[in-house]
């Protein structure tokens, strides 16, 4: 059972959740910044499980001018949010990204009504053959082409997840690490991460090393010899664990966990 409660170590989120710092450089990140990278990866896995990959699609917002100020973007963005994405997709996921130059541009996640995944030819459109395109993901290209100007935005991309939502989280968090490259002391305060209703299930109040921190990490150790005890699990330990239940075991079975006596 030590071995199970060195793998915990001091995080609060195990298996691929506390591991997402990590792939990000977490050596660059602030304790904050770690905390957003870790609900992140939560938060676009429970996206994905709630509505399924072929519903969730990467939408690029870049503005048609050479927005430096992050205030003047995030003003940008919340009068779209407001209008257009609260009210058209069920649920979205944004992250800010500067870049190099100094320009800045939004990554989102968002939840559509239709099916955009299936059939999509990811190669073919590499070569600007669009032809695999459905009719849902064509509607949204041509309103986006409609609507982008009016909020002050120019080019914008949408298509289909390709990865997993392993892959996903991955790809949408190292935009928090590389935007600390590039970050202006004037950044301080705006959010790197931020979420519609409903589309967030972690948040980042919680402590990396905290009360509540080692409360999970008994929990987690009960949980691991009751799982050990039940044959359920091969050994008491995180591999043994990931293992047995899968590698999202301490999402579905999270409530469970902090049911358990502290």
């Amino acid at each position: 059972m030590d071995e199970f409660l060195e793998s915990v170590g001091g995080s609060l989120l195990p298996c691929l959740y506390s591991n997402n710092s990590t792939e990000i450089a977490s050596s660059r990140l602030s304790s904050q910044h770690r905390k957003a990278a870790s609900a992140l990866a939560w938060n676009v896995q429970a996206i994905a499980e709630k509505w399924g990959l072929e519903r969730l699609g990467f939408l690029t917002l870049t503005f048609a001018d050479h927005v430096l100020d992050a205030r003047e973007a995030q003003r940008r963005f919340n009068s779209l949010s407001t209008h257009i994405l609260r009210t058209r997709y069920s649920a979205f996921i944004r992250v800010l990204e500067r870049q190099k130059s100094g320009r800045i541009h939004y990554h989102l996640l968002v939840v559509l009504d239709a099916d955009i995944r299936t059939g999509f030819d990811f190669e073919a459109i590499q070569c600007h053959n669009y032809r695999s395109a459905s009719a849902a993901l064509r509607s949204e290209w041509a309103f986006w082409r409609r609507t982008a100007k009016a909020y002050g935005f120019g080019r914008t991309e949408l298509l289909p997840v390709r990865s997993t939502a392993e892959g996903i989280a991955r790809y949408v968090g190292k935009y928090i690490s590389k935007h600390l490259g590039a970050r202006l002391e004037a950044d301080k305060g705006i959010r790197l991460v931020d979420y519609s209703r409903g589309a967030r299930i972690a948040s980042t109040r919680f402590q990396f090393f905290s009360e509540g921190a080692a409360a999970w990490r008994r929990k987690l150790r009960l949980f691991a010899g009751l799982m050990f005890q039940a044959h359920r699990c091969s050994s008491p330990t995180m591999k043994g664990l990931r293992i047995s239940l899968g590698p999202h075991w301490a999402y579905h079975w999270r409530e469970f966990i902090l049911s358990l006596p502290d």
